[in-house]
């Protein structure tokens, strides 16, 4: 493991005497006389943990401190001053510091600090990367990304489903994903060898006609469980006691207690209320919205055996303030449409009311100045001239993130 350590000190004689005790200890030390010199290296992605003293000229420590904060919070930063005084230490410690330390510093105490800080770092980007590698080969992240709370909980749902041997039902809207989170369910787990399908909407009332179940642990999903007949539940119910290595997963667009009050048996309907999951529509994810187009654009562009096009702001814009009653159908036929040129830029945005084409012009020229600006909040809410708090009220009502639009945040 490398111990690295950023060391900002004006002081030349201590900033020298403190790198070559860290040496010493075998730590990899970079030295810098102000933020100014070192500010390029303090990124997301920074492998080690920052030591700098508080009183410098120019930008100081705390200076020091509040960009780290803002590129990355877990960026661990020490800070040293020959002062002492407690209200210094309150402040250090209350705007983030990892630690404070107090010149001169015993060297055992000193690399004590910082080796724990090393370690924290090590984890927290061990940590990050093992997520990135999640979401490249989880198909709960795959099947339904996003960063909205809502399909943070789905994600988390999907994955517990998964782990557990019980029957299941999913239910919501029509196009919200009934079907892919049950083969995202199936993809999760890794004990089920064979997945079917059987659809009860056009089946008839007097008889089920299910796949063959082979003897070996495998998934039906069972869709429009609505549609049962007394038939169809006494066949399932059967199914699950004769075959106790298949997992059912049924599906409707209502909810288990709503087909109990319209009638399903009590004893299927026991059967599956173990767990039971909501997919949520496109109108609870408006903040996956931008993340979920591009993806679908990425898939069809692959089916289509074309190139991933540039997705102008404007698109993005229509994407996030147009309402999608038919969920993700829709909006994968708006994909396919926009990777075969036939919507534009131009079409997207006359598709706008007066009001949502003002709110596009905002998110475009929120978006342009946060990427110009590598995501630095702070320089693109004063290059727009807009108080902070009016700055991050305008992001949040786009769904708009700083970090998304920083370099560093493409990597993995």
């Amino acid at each position: 493991m490398t111990r690295q350590v950023l060391l900002i000190e004006d002081d030349k004689v201590l900033r020298i005497a403190l790198a070559q005790t860290l040496a010493l200890d075998g730590m990899d030390v970079i030295q810098a006389a102000s933020y100014v010199e070192c500010k390029s290296l303090i990124t997301s992605d920074f492998a080690g943990v920052i030591l700098s003293d508080i009183r410098m000229p120019g930008r100081d420590g705390f200076d020091v401190l509040a960009a780290s904060q803002q590129i990355d919070p877990d960026l661990p930063v020490i800070l040293l001053t020959g002062e002492g005084d407690v209200p210094t230490a309150v402040r250090a410690m209350s705007a983030g510091a990892y630690d404070f330390l107090e010149k001169p510093c015993a060297p055992d105490h000193l690399i004590e600090v910082l080796n724990r800080a090393i370690a924290h770092r090590t984890l927290v980007l061990k940590s990050r990367m093992m997520e990135r590698q999640l979401r490249h080969s989880d198909p709960a992240a795959m099947n339904f990304p996003g960063p909205s709370e809502v399909t943070e909980d789905l994600r988390a749902a999907l994955r517990r489903a998964a782990e557990l041997p019980v029957h299941l039902h999913l239910y919501g809207r029509a196009g919200a994903g009934r079907r892919l989170a049950a083969h995202t369910i199936h993809a999760l787990s890794n004990d089920r060898q064979v997945f079917l399908t059987h659809s009860l909407e056009r089946a008839r009332p007097d008889t089920l006609e299910l796949p063959e179940i082979p003897d070996v642990p495998c998934t039906l999903s069972v869709k429009f469980l609505g549609a049962a007949s007394r038939t169809h539940e006494a066949a399932l119910l059967r199914l699950i006691e004769d075959h106790p290595k298949l997992r059912i997963i049924t599906s409707d667009p209502q909810p288990l207690a709503a087909l109990r009050a319209a009638g399903l048996s009590k004893d299927l309907y026991f059967a599956l209320n173990l767990l039971e999951i909501k997919m949520p529509s496109l109108a609870e994810r408006k903040a996956d919205l931008p993340v979920l187009f591009e993806t679908l654009v990425r898939q069809a562009s692959r089916s289509l055996n074309r190139d991933m096009p540039m997705i102008p702001e404007s698109v993005y814009a229509h994407v996030t303030t147009r309402d999608w009653p038919d969920n993700l159908p829709e909006l994968r036929n708006f994909a396919r449409s926009f990777v075969l040129g036939l919507t534009s830029e131009q079409t997207a945005a006359s598709e706008l009311g007066l009001a949502e084409q003002i709110d596009a012009f905002e998110r475009m020229v929120l978006s342009e100045t946060l990427r110009r600006l590598d995501g630095k909040a702070a320089d693109a809410a004063k290059a727009l001239g807009l108080p902070r708090k009016t700055f991050y009220d305008k992001l949040a009502r786009h769904h708009l993130r700083p970090r998304d639009f920083r370099d560093s945040q493409s990597e993995g």
